[in-house]
């Protein structure tokens, strides 16, 4: 008798075991997100800084302004030329400064060019695009640029995240990112080069016409240090090719 009721204990244990286990899987099945977060296709990031390690740092000592890390944040329609020739303008786009992508939405997903090499430009809001091999330091490298002054020697601007500072106490989930612009000159068949707001570089980008491009800065008073001074000086160069 003592061996039957060890017997009903055991399998009344082992019932509930198994109850209890089943319990379990359930909650942790229904507990996986209802979601799948948005897949964005990766490319390389150009100058971009890793995130700050929470520390506050005062907002003058670093590089550039706080910014939108969006242009085209609202998802204008544009209009995007391909190399074949070929232009589809049914796309909402995008361009991603921190993970230099131009993204684009396809149903209820985010996704980015897997092949930008195949853009000719991209356009919104009144922004060109258009995909570039660059020369960064010893290397060449290629991203995203806007063109802003066009011609068989475009003048771009290269926007650069160089700072990210992460939530703060005040401020839970909240990240600042401080934006800087660079100016490149593209020659045609060259990669870009960098072209600093400074007459040397003016003058050595443009070496070829260079006494040309000294007495123009003379007589019109053009100094380079402003985007529309470069403007001007690449819409000169232009013309003198």
């Amino acid at each position: 008798m003592k061996t039957i009721s060890v017997l009903i204990v055991s399998v009344l244990m082992v019932a509930i075991f198994f109850t209890a286990n089943a319990q379990q899987s359930t909650s942790k099945v229904g507990n996986k997100p209802a979601s799948v977060p948005t897949e964005i296709t990766p490319t390389p990031k150009v100058y971009v800084s890793p995130a700050g390690s929470g520390s506050v740092i005062p907002p003058l000592e670093l590089e550039g302004i706080v910014g939108e890390i969006y242009i085209g944040s609202d998802w204008p329609k544009g209009n995007v030329t391909l190399r074949n020739g070929s232009n589809i303008d049914t796309y909402c786009l995008r361009y991603n400064i921190l993970d230099d992508q131009m993204q684009f939405i396809s149903g209820s997903d985010t996704l980015a060019f897997a092949s930008p090499q195949e853009i000719n430009s991209l356009s919104f809001n009144g922004h060109t695009f258009i995909y570039e091999a660059f020369q960064c330091e010893n290397t060449i490298r290629k991203g995203y640029f806007e063109i802003i002054e066009p011609g068989k020697n475009k003048l771009l601007l290269k926007r650069i995240v160089t700072s990210v500072l992460d939530e703060t106490p005040d401020q839970p989930g909240f990240k600042k990112y401080f934006i800087d612009e660079c100016y490149f000159i593209s020659k045609n068949g060259l990669p870009a080069s960098k072209l600093l707001c400074t007459k040397k570089s003016v003058l050595t980008a443009f070496n070829d016409h260079s006494s040309e491009m000294e007495e123009y800065m003379k007589v019109s008073g053009n100094k380079a240090k402003t985007s529309d001074d470069l403007k001007k000086l690449v819409s000169y160069y232009n013309s003198l090719e």
